[in-house]
């Protein structure tokens, strides 16, 4: 099954034509609002964003990920895992979509309407990802995008889908992977609210994350599942 590893390249300047990238500034519409965290009220820090390649299902769409590292809400360290015995196999509802994202927002927008927004200040350092084919997996990729799930547990936890449509795997970040910060960005908020003292972010519990997304893209709903190591 074809997928794309995404190879973080080193530090450089971010520009306007940049659409896939750690860090820096996001690109996404000026229409849409820097979120927030509906938990502590702070502005949610800007992660990283992937334009979908074409042969990708969302191929036009480019998703952005936001995430609190204000604070550090402990029931919600990782994302909300539905009312059900696991996720193998489970339709998801929206309505449950729509209340689980408290600390964090993926943002899903047409790539060509993607603009640098200057209103928001640079935590994570700008990292451009270069994108190439495979027909192989890579276990130690950073990101990849499609393909199937790599499992860390040994447990295969694909949910079926949402409202009854059919989900596909958008994209997985490795485990264990940090986002590393500008020098003046404030250190991320760990368990007690103390806070880490080296200048890296880490993203849901440092777990292995997996994107799903509908398979139609004219319904651009996206739920997040983590396995940890």
């Amino acid at each position: 099954m074809l997928n794309w590893n995404l190879e973080v390249m080193e530090k450089t300047k971010q520009t306007a034509e940049d659409k896939t990238f750690i860090g820096g500034k996001p690109n996404i519409p000026p229409e849409i609002a820097i979120p927030q965290c509906s938990l502590c009220g702070e502005e949610l820090t800007f992660m990283f964003q992937v334009e979908f390649p074409k042969g990708h299902d969302w191929y036009g769409k480019t998703m952005a990920m936001f995430f609190c590292t204000a604070m550090f809400h402990d029931e919600f360290c990782i994302p909300e895992f539905p009312d059900v015995p696991d996720l193998y196999g489970v339709d998801i509802t929206s309505d449950f979509l729509n209340r689980y994202a408290r600390n964090f927002k993926v943002i899903i927008f047409d790539s060509e309407k993607g603009r640098v927004r200057e209103d928001y200040k640079e935590k994570v350092a700008f990292k451009r990802l270069d994108i190439s084919s495979t027909n192989c997996l890579n276990d130690e990729a950073d990101f990849v995008l499609g393909g199937d799930p790599i499992w860390i547990m040994g447990e295969d936890e694909t949910p079926h889908s949402i409202d009854g449509k059919e989900l596909t795997l958008l994209l997985q970040v490795r485990e264990d992977y940090l986002f590393e910060t500008i020098e003046s960005a404030p250190l991320q908020a760990t368990i007690n609210n103390e806070f880490c003292q080296d200048h890296n972010y880490y993203l849901f519990a440092a777990d292995r994350i997996y994107f799903w997304g509908v398979k139609d893209q004219s319904s651009p709903l996206v739920y997040i599942s983590v396995q940890a190591p």
